[in-house]
């Protein structure tokens, strides 16, 4: 399927694209990876059950973002979920409550601790990179060597240098959120997660949670873990890798196998999760990760687990019977199950126009979304209908998302 193939790209969907202004990565994907051996097909589905929970927490990944103030998203929580504002679908977070937004001393990066009185989850989530400086932490893919704690023995055990200075800025303040919590709430479950960095810091922390000695917060006997990302870079070597695992069965002897869950999703043209590259000693920390392929997700052998770019067949999402595109057909790091875009850019007007602090911040909203929506349709009607990001007279091929 040609991108400008207006026949195979509702208007919706071309409208998406053409809005587009972050780095998706998918031209990193094509220059560093090969496609696995390994087709993937109906037998590796996931359940229904499971991609709606992951869906669920996903939302609160995405508020995560430092282009957002937390804060401020809870406070006029229930005017952004309305039709027509930039919350409006994510459902999950109704009925939330935010416990502390936070900051890390390193590169400023965000993160936050809420609760769902409704299920005993506390939520803790951590930002993808939104700022210079943690992208150029992001580059600093020197190793260096990661701390264990008494009676833990692992061989040249490291950490990626850039990851593990923003980590260990934002750890006392996002421990200090948590514990707070757990003591003023009935927390039968904790939740961390993040996109992209963000779920780089969520391995992290979880290490933390999950050390067997020295421990950095007093967990409530028997509570559930669970550690849920979505296109996030490789952290460590194997050695790292092997602490995680280790740390992972002690806690489940101690507490029950059920008590500790790891979910983590690499989508269709992303090519986040390749990088750090394995050629220089990084490895994945799950061994059956999901791939998120047009609206599908896809269980990955343990074998291919390292792996970033797959077939599927049938190539084409099933819907009500008929063989159409998913919503986000050409997949890439900004669309996990959702238009992370478009809800950065729709937020960042609803900071502009006074969000909290003008009496008429919604009808400038409104006003807002609706210019943006008649310069869309005036630009699409005067161009005739036809759509191409590579523009109308490029002669550049167009990547299929076959």
């Amino acid at each position: 399927m040609s991108r400008s193939s207006s026949s195979s790209l509702s208007p919706e969907q071309e409208r998406m694209y053409a809005s587009e202004k972050e780095e998706n990565f998918r031209w990193l994907l094509k220059l560093t990876t090969k496609k696995s051996g390994y087709v993937l097909s109906e037998k590796d589905l996931a359940s229904l059950d499971l991609q709606r929970e992951l869906s669920e927490i996903g939302q609160f990944a995405e508020v995560a973002h430092g282009s957002m103030d937390p804060e401020r998203v809870w406070a006029h929580l229930s005017d952004l979920l309305d039709d027509g504002f930039p919350l409006h679908g994510y459902t999950f977070l109704e009925g939330s409550e935010l416990i502390q937004a936070f900051k890390g001393t390193t590169a400023q990066l965000q993160g936050y601790v809420a609760f769902r009185p409704q299920t005993g989850q506390l939520i803790v989530a951590f930002s993808g990179t939104s700022n210079r400086m943690q992208a150029f932490n992001d580059t600093k893919a020197w190793k260096v060597s990661y701390p264990l704690t008494p009676g833990e023995i692992f061989s040249s055990i490291s950490v990626h240098s850039g990851f593990w200075s923003m980590y260990n800025g934002v750890k006392a303040a996002a421990f200090h959120a948590m514990e707070e919590a757990i003591r003023q709430r009935d927390v039968s479950e904790i939740i961390v997660t993040g996109h992209s960095l963000g779920g780089v810091m969520t391995h992290l922390c979880v290490l933390d949670l999950l050390k067997p000695t020295q421990q950095v917060i007093r967990l409530p006997f028997g509570v559930r873990i669970k550690s849920i990302t979505f296109g996030a870079p490789r952290a460590g070597n194997e050695s790292l890798v092997s602490c995680w695992k280790s740390r992972v069965e002690a806690y489940r002897k101690i507490h029950g196998d059920a008590t500790f869950t790891e979910w983590s999703v690499k989508a269709f043209n992303d090519g986040v999760p390749s990088m750090p590259s394995t050629v220089l000693g990084y490895r994945h920390f799950a061994d059956n990760p999901f791939f998120l392929f047009r609206g599908r997700l896809y269980q990955i052998p343990v074998s291919e687990k390292e792996v970033v770019n797959f077939a599927v067949d049938p190539p084409a999402v099933a819907q009500e019977g008929s063989v159409v595109p998913a919503q986000f057909p050409l997949g890439g790091h900004n669309y996990y199950g959702r238009d992370m875009e478009k809800l950065q850019r729709q937020m960042k007007w609803a900071t502009e126009v006074g969000l909290g602090s003008s009496e008429n911040w919604r009808d400038a909203l409104s006003q807002k979304i609706k210019e943006d929506d008649d310069k869309w349709k005036a630009k699409h009607t005067k161009r005739g209908g036809s759509f191409s990001l590579f523009g109308s007279n490029s002669k550049e091929k167009e990547p299929s998302v076959e």
